[in-house]
């Protein structure tokens, strides 16, 4: 049997190198340890390949997979169409986000669908389809262990595919961009239960909680692609890079340690403590990423986001302290917004002085809570163009950006703002970031969209 999980063109993206395929890395590893000789798998890698062409460039398979983000619905259902014609014996498995959420509209495409945890569904599924029974759907009933597996392998692509410059960059320090570095995700999942997110919706299909993987299993991976392919620093992908509890962290970032290779990631505000920073930075830290969202207490409170703007403050001094940067994510556009939020926003940036601000316009996507209850958060209209909602623009220098939703002008909170000024809100404090070199270190590049935030879903 021949399988080909397909990486669709990211074309939204100014540089789609700049993040890896987990899941498909995954999957494609669990699979090649299980069927062995009985199967051969394929990445079929359509980053930078225009739509218009792609068939050109994908071989024929029995299974193709997808893992389908709401983002490259659209472009997965004309593959699909496509693939058909020229190969009509060919069966398609979809799994991802959009597909949890989207069941019924998938299965007009798709032959069958796996939800939350993929690992032990897919198996299922291509053992099924084996045997002439395969199903619609498969979800796991049960919750998985993601130290059952091993290192997922990435021999799928080429070595320069996966080890690139300018992956931990630094704003103040040179030479780490000559460093050869990658992405890389060791755990799955996230407590919080943010409004705008759509990881509650995955949770739900079965793939539960915040999991880390096993100390000895991040050395081993970190060792594999220093000896495989000479990486010298990596960006962590994970929702939560740091362990929250100490007896966790500490044995985790000891693992990380002892590899020698530097490292950016993400944490909580209210994670940054002293004594986890304290040991992050002999790990080999040098930045991490904090989940801000918003200067207005309100607006934290209706998306659910459990912060404090003190705590925000805390987090940017405690990380300077350590010499690590603090780099904060803020979005532009969320409920409860105050009319002054763009000076109140700034004075924030110009009081506690992160290294880099990651502005983002506010989007409505499939499987959150703003997204299934629209009245509470006084949106009137949410518009389905899904080719529309991606997190943060600025990539081209004549894109304007546009919303997929509009909010009701008498709002439970008081007036809301119209499109046309929140767009307006954004593009000013964006020009004032870049005029104050707080802006992204590469130029006009869209921040690490959320392919890689359940990784294993299918």
């Amino acid at each position: 049997m021949k399988v080909g999980f397909i990486f669709p063109s990211s074309d939204y993206l100014h540089d789609p190198f700049r993040g890896d395929p987990h899941t498909h890395y995954q999957i494609l590893t669990v699979l090649d340890d299980h069927f062995g000789e009985r199967i051969t798998t394929s990445l079929i890698d359509l980053r930078g390949i225009k739509k218009e062409f792609a068939l050109y460039h994908i071989e024929p398979c029995d299974v193709y997979l997808q893992s389908v983000y709401t983002l490259d619905y659209e472009e997965q259902v004309s593959l699909v169409k496509g693939l058909r014609a020229l190969f009509p014996e060919a069966i398609h498995i979809a799994g991802g986000p959009h597909a949890t959420v989207y069941q019924e509209e998938c299965l007009k495409h798709f032959d069958a669908l796996v939800l939350g945890d993929g690992e032990k569904s897919i198996i299922q599924a291509l053992e099924d389809l084996r045997d002439g029974k395969l199903r619609q759907t498969y979800r796991m009933d049960v919750r998985i262990d993601i130290n059952d597996y091993p290192v997922p392998r990435r021999h799928w692509l080429p070595v320069q595919a996966t080890a690139r410059p300018n992956m931990v960059t630094l704003k103040n320090k040179p030479g780490y961009d000559k460093l050869l570095g990658t992405t890389v995700n060791l755990s799955r999942g996230c407590p919080s239960k943010c409004s705008f997110c759509a990881m509650t919706s995955i949770r739900e299909e079965g793939s539960p909680g915040l999991r880390y993987r096993d100390p000895h299993w991040v050395e081993a991976e970190l060792e594999y692609l220093k000896k495989d392919f000479g990486i010298q620093g990596i960006s962590l992908t994970d929702e939560i890079g740091i362990p929250l509890s100490m007896r966790r962290a500490v044995p985790h970032l000891e693992a990380i340690g002892r590899t020698g290779i530097v490292w950016r990631g993400q944490s909580r505000c209210d994670a940054v403590k002293p004594e986890v920073i304290k040991l992050a930075k002999e790990s080999g830290c040098v930045a991490l990423g904090m989940g801000v969202e918003s200067v207005s207490q309100v607006s934290l409170d209706l998306i659910r986001k459990d912060l404090d703007i003190e705590t925000a403050k805390r987090a940017i001094g405690i990380l300077k302290d350590f010499d690590i940067e603090p780099r904060v994510y803020m979005i532009i556009g969320l409920p409860g917004e105050p009319p002054d939020i763009v000076e109140r926003t700034w004075r924030f940036i110009e009081e506690t002085e992160p290294s880099l601000v990651y502005l983002s316009l506010f989007t409505v996507r499939p499987g959150t809570e703003v997204f299934d209850n629209p009245k509470r958060f006084g949106i009137r209209a949410i518009q389905t163009d899904w080719r529309k909602t991606m997190h943060m623009y600025g990539r081209y220098d004549d894109e304007i950006p546009s919303l997929t939703f509009e909010y009701e002008r008498d709002a439970p909170w008081g007036r809301a703002f119209s499109n046309r000024e929140i767009v307006d809100n954004y593009l000013e404090l964006q020009a004032r970031l870049r005029n104050k070199g707080l802006a992204s270190l590469t130029p006009h590049y869209v921040g690490a969209d959320d392919k890689d935030a359940q990784v294993g879903s299918l």
